[in-house]
């Protein structure tokens, strides 16, 4: 009975760690980082060039934020750039960490 109470707590602190893996897994890993750089760079210019909405309207690109599909070619923008500026935060805390093991090793 007191696991449950709790489940609600871990489900949530659970979301939260996978968010910050893939802000970390794309902001460190050279592949993932390069391949998600480029995409968020060609919907920022769809966006730019207004051909961004037409193609969400015509299910050439489909966009689902949690359990929503995103439809407006705004919130698509605002949605990528708050990406790259939490994996941006996240990447930088991660290299800032310190650990005493790789310290000793220096």
């Amino acid at each position: 009975e007191a696991a449950l109470k709790e489940m609600p707590e871990i489900e949530r602190k659970y979301q939260l760690e996978c968010e910050e893996y893939g802000n970390v897994l794309f902001g460190l890993s050279d592949e993932f980082s390069a391949a998600g750089k480029l995409e968020a760079e060609q919907i920022q210019k769809l966006a730019d060039l207004s051909t961004l909405q037409p193609q969400l309207d015509s299910g050439k690109y489909v966009v689902v934020e949690g359990a929503a599909r995103v439809t407006k070619a705004e919130d698509v923008s605002k949605l990528v750039e708050s990406f790259e500026a939490g994996k941006d935060k996240a990447v930088d805390a991660v290299l800032a960490t310190k650990l005493p093991a790789l310290e000793k090793k220096k």
